[in-house]
């Protein structure tokens, strides 16, 4: 009689505990915190004192988890906890589930632009103004893939710019293999034009069309005459508005109202749809375009029909 009230007494207790443990383990921290950093080094008891302030009760079911589970250590690096329970907290500190984070490379990005994006980051700007990268290209603006890139908190931005700039060496590589040349510019004259294709194009349908209204003035010898080279020659103090004095500037070198031939470097990261359209420079017989809507333009082959849209769209008061 009495082992049975010993053993009912012990089962009574472990169920009392049980129900406890259970809670303890599928609550979520009382934090308005939504993610945590465990620095190297930092034990097990002062991670989980970050999470709330563990009682007694706490304190031996948080041992007795780590025990059953056979967790030494908790992890370093930065954790989400926010909607987690305990247990799914303690897992991911157990087994390195830390946070992903995305850089994400945008076609049209500027080198002003890509800074100020990595300096708001979880990255650690190793690579200011792109300056990690040996580029073969003479310039450095305009020489990354655009993809969205994944890292952790820390990491050198260094490792994720390099690795854009050869995914660009090795893409312009395969076009070279792939599709025929119809110019004869070289891969960084190709990716400066491309990189204007890119700031002008409405829609990717018309890349081609632009493109080639490029090459023929540079094949004419004619200027190239496209604003946003001039906002990029403004940088990183363009006011937003074009002045009569900004088209007529000589001192800007980005200026292609004033300069012959190509700008010294992109104004901008390039799609590849943008670089093919130029490496492939389909031929046509356009000389000029105009924006006939906010996503789309009009192409003349003649000044003359050029300025009669001009005056059609209401552009030339």
């Amino acid at each position: 009689m009495n082992l049975f009230k010993y053993t009912a007494f012990i089962l009574i207790s472990l169920i009392s505990v049980y129900a406890p443990y259970v809670a303890y383990l599928n609550h979520s921290p009382n934090t308005v915190i939504e993610n945590i950093d465990i620095e190297i080094g930092e034990s097990i008891s002062q991670v989980a004192f970050e999470l709330s302030d563990h009682n007694f009760l706490d304190k031996l079911f948080l041992r007795y988890f780590i025990f059953s589970n056979k967790i030494d250590s908790f992890k370093a690096g930065e954790y989400s906890i926010n909607n987690k329970s305990m247990k799914e907290i303690f897992v991911d500190f157990s087994s390195g589930n830390t946070v992903t984070h995305k850089l994400v490379i945008k076609e049209g990005t500027n080198i002003y632009e890509l800074n100020e994006v990595i300096n708001q980051s979880q990255l650690n700007n190793d690579c200011i103004m792109l300056s990690c990268i040996q580029s073969d290209f003479g310039y450095l603006e305009g020489i990354l893939y655009p993809d969205t890139y994944f890292y952790k908190k820390g990491m050198k931005a260094s490792s994720i710019l390099n690795l854009s700039y050869n995914r660009l060496k090795s893409s312009l590589d395969e076009m070279h293999s792939s599709y025929l040349k119809n110019n004869n510019l070289n891969n960084s004259e190709i990716l400066i034009l491309a990189s204007i294709v890119e700031k002008e194009a409405g829609n990717d349908q018309e890349k081609d069309l632009i493109a080639g209204v490029f090459l023929n003035r540079l094949n004419l010898n004619m200027r190239l005459q496209a604003d946003p080279t001039i906002i990029y020659g403004l940088l990183p103090n363009f006011d937003g508005d074009i002045k009569k004095s900004d088209i007529l500037d000589k001192n800007n070198k980005y200026n292609t109202y004033m300069i012959n031939g190509l700008p010294p470097s992109p104004i901008a990261v390039s799609s590849l749809s943008s670089i093919k359209s130029v490496y492939e420079g389909v031929p046509s017989d356009y000389l000029f375009f105009v924006a006939d809507s906010k996503t789309s333009h009009y192409f003349s082959k003649t000044y003359k029909e050029h300025l009669n849209k001009i005056k059609e769209l209401g552009l030339d008061k």
